[in-house]
C-alpha cells in the first residue's frame, strides 16, 4: 500500500504492543498503536480499526465502534464464549459464574465444555455441570484427544466469532487445534506440586477455520470482576430463578435475608442447586461491599 493510505481491518493478534491487523483484502499489516490508544490500553483483539500506512510501520488510528467488549479475556465483537473447564485443575466455577453474567450483560452466547472427558472424575463433574448450568446453557462433554465432542461444538459456532476462556491447563489450546484439525497452539500442562496450570499461551490469537468460522484462543486465568453495578441487580442475570421469582413476597427481593423468598423455597426443594445458590449469596455479598466502597 502506498505510504499515507488508510484502511481499515481487524486486530487478529497482540503482542507487548504490536498488533496484527487483517485488511478487508486479506493482507496482514503489523502495527502500533498511536497516542492515547497506546497509553490507555484501548485496544482489544477483535476490534475494527482504521489504519495508516507510514514510511516503516503502519499506526492504528482509531477504533470503530464495538457491538460487545469482554474485559476478561481481552475480546472485542464476538457472538460468543466457550467455557472450558476440566476435573484437573479443580473446577472455579465462581470464575463460570461470573463468565456467564458478561455474556448475559452483553447479550452474547456462551457454551460450556467439559474438556478432558478421559480424565478420572469427569463423569461427575459433567453431571455436575448439567445441573447447575443446563437450563441456561449447551453443556458438552468434549475431547482434544478423542475428538468427543468436537464434531458437536463445531455445529455450534460455524459461521461465528467464539473465545476461549477458563483457568490454564484446562485444554483450550488443545481444543482450538482440534477444532481447526491442525496444531496450532502450544499445549500447557498441570505443574506437579501446585496441581495448577501452567501458562502456555500468552497472547490472543483469531484463527479461521475456512467456513467462516473464527475462534480465539486466549491466555488462561483464575481472577476475573466484573465491572461494578448496582448488587440490586446481580439476581437479574442468573436467568435459572426467574421462574421462581413470582413467589417471592417481596417485589425487588434480593433472595438473601428476605423472608417469603420463592428462590430460597426453591433451592430448599432441591430445584436450584445449593452450591449455585451459595456462589450467588457471595457473589452478592462481594458486590455489596465494592457498591459500599465505589465513592471510597
Amino acid at each position: 500500500m502506498a505510504i499515507g493510505t488508510v484502511t481499515r481491518g481487524r486486530i487478529i493478534k497482540g503482542v507487548a504492543g504490536k498488533y496484527s491487523v487483517k485488511t478487508d483484502t486479506g493482507e496482514i499489516l503489523k502495527c502500533f498503536a498511536r497516542g492515547k490508544l497506546r497509553g490507555n490500553g484501548e485496544l482489544y483483539v477483535g476490534d475494527d480499526v482504521e489504519v495508516e500506512v507510514m514510511r516503516y510501520e503502519c499506526v492504528i488510528k482509531d477504533v470503530l465502534p464495538r457491538k460487545s467488549m469482554l474485559i476478561r479475556p481481552y475480546v472485542s465483537n464476538i457472538d460468543g464464549i466457550i467455557i472450558v473447564i476440566s476435573p484437573i485443575p479443580k473446577p472455579d466455577l465462581e470464575l463460570v459464574d461470573k463468565l456467564i453474567i458478561s455474556c448475559i450483560q452483553q447479550g452474547i452466547d456462551c457454551v460450556l465444555c467439559i474438556n478432558k472427558s478421559d480424565t478420572d472424575g469427569v463423569d461427575a463433574l459433567y453431571e455436575a455441570a448439567k445441573k447447575e448450568y443446563g437450563t441456561i446453557t449447551t453443556v458438552l462433554r468434549v475431547s482434544a484427544e478423542s475428538g468427543e465432542g468436537i464434531n458437536e461444538l463445531r455445529d455450534i459456532i460455524k459461521g461465528r466469532y467464539y473465545c476461549l476462556a477458563g483457568q490454564s491447563a484446562v485444554g483450550k489450546s488443545s481444543l482450538v487445534n482440534a477444532l481447526l484439525g491442525e496444531k496450532k497452539m502450544a499445549v500447557g500442562e498441570i505443574g506437579e506440586k501446585s496441581g495448577r496450570g501452567k501458562h502456555t499461551t500468552r497472547h490472543i490469537e483469531i484463527f479461521g477455520t475456512g467456513d467462516g468460522t473464527e475462534i480465539a484462543d486466549t491466555c488462561g486465568f483464575s481472577r476475573f470482576e466484573i465491572p461494578l453495578f448496582d448488587p440490586m441487580f446481580l439476581a437479574s442475570y442468573y436467568i435459572d430463578f426467574d421462574k421462581y421469582r413470582d413467589n417471592c413476597r417481596f417485589r425487588g427481593c434480593t433472595h438473601t435475608v428476605e423472608e417469603c423468598c420463592g428462590v430460597k423455597e426453591a433451592v430448599e426443594l432441591g430445584q436450584i442447586p445449593r452450591e449455585r445458590y451459595e456462589r450467588y449469596l457471595k457473589l452478592y455479598e462481594e458486590f455489596s461491599k465494592r457498591w459500599e466502597k465505589r465513592y471510597g
